[in-house]
C-alpha cells in the first residue's frame, strides 16, 4: 500500500492536495450532492487538445479508484471471493472501515444488471443499503476498444425529490479498458428510499473525431428486509467549551453504512467553527472510527447545526464508546470576508498576513478570470492538505451576487475562478475554511 502511494505521489504530485480538498466539504441535505470540487481543482491548467485537457481530470479520478490496490481482512476477502467480479468493486470502499464491516457481514445485495451502448457496457454490480444510505457499485467496460474519454456526467432519480445523490464527476484516459465506481444515495429529511431505484445515468464519450452523449436507464431493486430496523440511537446531549466556544453534541444514530451525529454551535460563539481535525469514536479496546473521509462528510440542519457522518461501528457492538477530539479549525466571525481590489491587485481585507494575493489574470479560453492567492501554512496538521478556502458565491461592490464554477489548489497556491464580466471592485469573497485552530480535549462517554 505504501509503495503504491509513493508511486502515485511521484507521478501525480498534486493529487493528495486535491483529495483533502474533496474530503473536507460538507454538503447540505436536500440537494444533489455531486462532488465537484476535486475535479474542479484538476482543471486549473487548461490544455488545447481534448485528450491532454482531460488527462488532468483523469488524475482526480485516480483518487477514487486508486484504493483498488489495498488488502482486505481474510473474512472480507473470503466473502468477496464468492461473488465473481465483485472483488475489484468492494475494494473501492477500503477507505471506510464501516463499509468493510458491512461487506464482512453479508450486507452486499448483488444486482448484475447490464446495458450496452455505443461500444460501452455498463453493469450495476450490486448495492450496500440501509435506511441512511445506498451505495451503488458499477462497472464500465470499453467493449469496442475505441480510444475515448468517458465522463459520468449526471445521475438522476426522475420524479423522486426525496433522495439526494452524490457521485464523482469522473473522466478517464483515452485507452481505458474497464472502470469501477460508486454512486451514493441519501434520503432527504423524513424521506425514505423507494423499493426500486429507477436510475437515469448520463454518459459523455469524447473521441478524436466526435462527442456523443448517451443515457442509461436501470431499475435497481432494493431489498429493505435486509436492513429493516437496523439502527441504534444514543441521546448524548452534552455541551463542551473549547477556548470559549460552546459546542453541543446531540443525538447519535448508528446505521450499518454510517453514523450520524448532531452537532450544534452556540450562536453567541465569537468564532466560526469549520471542521474538527480528529473527531472520532473510540471503544474500550482503543479501536477508532473516524469521520467519513471520501464523499459526503456532513450536511446542514440549520445555520448553527449540522450532521457529521462517521464510519460505522454497527457490526462491532462495543461495550463502551467515547467521543474524542483535540482541535478544531476556526476563525473569528469578523474575519470571514476577504475583499479583493481587482484593478490594483490588492487585498483590502483578509484574516491575517498568511493570506496574500499573487495575481488577477485575464480571461482564459473559456471566458474565465482567476484570482490567485497564496497561503503560507507550516502547521504539521496541514501537511499535504489543501483548503476549499472560499464559498463558491461572492459579490461585488454594488452588492450583486455571483457564483464561481471552479476553484483549485496546489501547494500554497489557491485559485478562485470568476466568470468573465464587468464587476464593481472590490469583490467580496467569503471564507469557508481556514488553517487557524482552537484546542481542547473533548472526551465524552456515550455508553
Amino acid at each position: 500500500m505504501d509503495e503504491y502511494r509513493d508511486e502515485q505521489a511521484r507521478e501525480l504530485p498534486e493529487l493528495e492536495a486535491m483529495k483533502d480538498y474533496m474530503e473536507d466539504i460538507p454538503i447540505p441535505s436536500g440537494i444533489d450532492a455531486t462532488i465537484w470540487s476535486g475535479i474542479n481543482a484538476g482543471r486549473q491548467r487548461r490544455r488545447r487538445r481534448v485528450f491532454s485537457r482531460m488527462a488532468a481530470y483523469t488524475a482526480c479520478l485516480l483518487l477514487v479508484v486508486s484504493v483498488a490496490s489495498v488488502r482486505f481482512s481474510p473474512e472480507v476477502a473470503a466473502y468477496v471471493g464468492e461473488i465473481p467480479g465483485l472483488k475489484p468493486l468492494v475494494e473501492l470502499i477500503h477507505y471506510d472501515k464501516g463499509l468493510e464491516l458491512a461487506i464482512d457481514n453479508d450486507f452486499m445485495q448483488p444486482v448484475a444488471l447490464s446495458e450496452e451502448q455505443d461500444g460501452i457496457k455498463m453493469t450495476i454490480d450490486g448495492i450496500i443499503a440501509d435506511e441512511s444510505r445506498i451505495i451503488v457499485f458499477y462497472t464500465l467496460e470499453n467493449v469496442d476498444g475505441q480510444k475515448s474519454v468517458v465522463n459520468l456526467q449526471k445521475v438522476e432519480l426522475p420524479n423522486n425529490k426525496d433522495v439526494s445523490i452524490s457521485h464523482g464527476f469522473s473522466a478517464y484516459n483515452d485507452d481505458w479498458k474497464s472502470i469501477q465506481g460508486t454512486i451514493d444515495f441519501y434520503p432527504n429529511d423524513a424521506g425514505e428510499f423507494p423499493d426500486t431505484l429507477n436510475l437515469k445515468i448520463g454518459i459523455n464519450k469524447v473521441t478524436e473525431t466526435a462527442t456523443k452523449n448517451t443515457e442509461w436507464n436501470f431499475s435497481i431493486p432494493v431489498d429493505k428486509t435486509k436492513f429493516e430496523g437496523m439502527r441504534e440511537n444514543y441521546v448524548i446531549n452534552q455541551t463542551v467549551m473549547v477556548e470559549g466556544q460552546q459546542i453541543t453534541f446531540g443525538k447519535m444514530t448508528v446505521h450499518p453504512t454510517r453514523i450520524e451525529l448532531e452537532v450544534t454551535y452556540d450562536a453567541a460563539n465569537t468564532k466560526n467553527l469549520f471542521y474538527f481535525d480528529d473527531l472520532r469514536l473510540e471503544d474500550e479496546k482503543g479501536e477508532t472510527f473516524g469521520t467519513i473521509s471520501n464523499g459526503v462528510t456532513g450536511s446542514n440542519i440549520s445555520e448553527n447545526s449540522q450532521l457529521l457522518y462517521f464510519q460505522s461501528n454497527y457490526f462491532r457492538k462495543p461495550e463502551h464508546l467515547y467521543l474524542k477530539a483535540s482541535s478544531i479549525r476556526a476563525l473569528d466571525k469578523d474575519k470571514l470576508e476577504v475583499k479583493v481590489d481587482l484593478d490594483r491587485k490588492q487585498l483590502l481585507a483578509r484574516p491575517d498576513s498568511l493570506l496574500t494575493i499573487k495575481d488577477v489574470s485575464a480571461s482564459d479560453e473559456e471566458g474565465q478570470n482567476w484570482i490567485v492567492f497564496g497561503l503560507e501554512n507550516e502547521d504539521p496538521l496541514d501537511k499535504a492538505r489543501a483548503y476549499s478556502l472560499f464559498n463558491m458565491s461572492y459579490k461585488d461592490a454594488s452588492g450583486q451576487s455571483f457564483n464561481s464554477d471552479r476553484t483549485g489548489s496546489s501547494g500554497d497556491e489557491y485559485r478562485f475562478y470568476i466568470p468573465k464580466g464587468k464587476y464593481q471592485s472590490p469583490l467580496t469573497l467569503f471564507i469557508q475554511d481556514y488553517p487557524t485552530r482552537i484546542y481542547g480535549d473533548i472526551d465524552i462517554k456515550i455508553k
